[in-house]
């Protein structure tokens, strides 16, 4: 549907999501602007189908398919393939080793990370030479650190 657009004429749109929406031709929506949006069809005049849609469908996709070596069943993950690496003898990266440090065992008064707060206020008071009372001012993470 060609129509002429003139500058300070309001045109109801529609939008590529189906809301319709009302601009007036001039700045920001010049009439190029415009025409150009319902060209490509992002844009539409209400009750008219986008300009894209009747372009019909997208291309199809022109990438090949990975296909199995003759005699395999199924193509090889990239995993499997080596990197070009200048000399074959350089180690490869090695797997990072990580040492998990727990609560010093020497101690069997020490209560268990699951225990009551109470337990830990205990403890606490008893190893950091401190009163219970100070002791109970803390969370319960707070005394498992101090712990440690």
């Amino acid at each position: 549907m060609a129509r002429e657009l003139r500058d300070g004429e309001q045109v109801r749109l529609k939008g590529s999501a189906g809301a319709l929406f009302m601009v007036t031709v001039g700045q920001p929506f010049t009439r190029e602007l415009i025409e150009r949006r319902l060209k490509s069809g992002e844009w539409s005049w209400p009750g008219e189908t986008p300009a894209a849609a009747e372009q019909g469908n997208p291309e199809p996709r022109t990438e090949k398919l990975s296909k199995p070596a003759p005699g395999e069943d199924s193509p090889k993950p990239r995993t499997e393939k080596r990197s070009e690496r200048g000399d074959a003898d350089e180690p490869g990266p090695q797997p990072r080793q990580e040492t998990v440090t727990g609560p010093d065992t020497d101690d069997p008064d020490r209560p268990s990370a699951s225990a009551p707060k109470s337990e830990w206020v205990v403890y606490v008071a008893r190893t950091q030479h401190m009163s219970r009372e100070d002791a109970a001012n803390y969370t319960k993470a707070d005394l498992i650190d101090m712990a440690k």
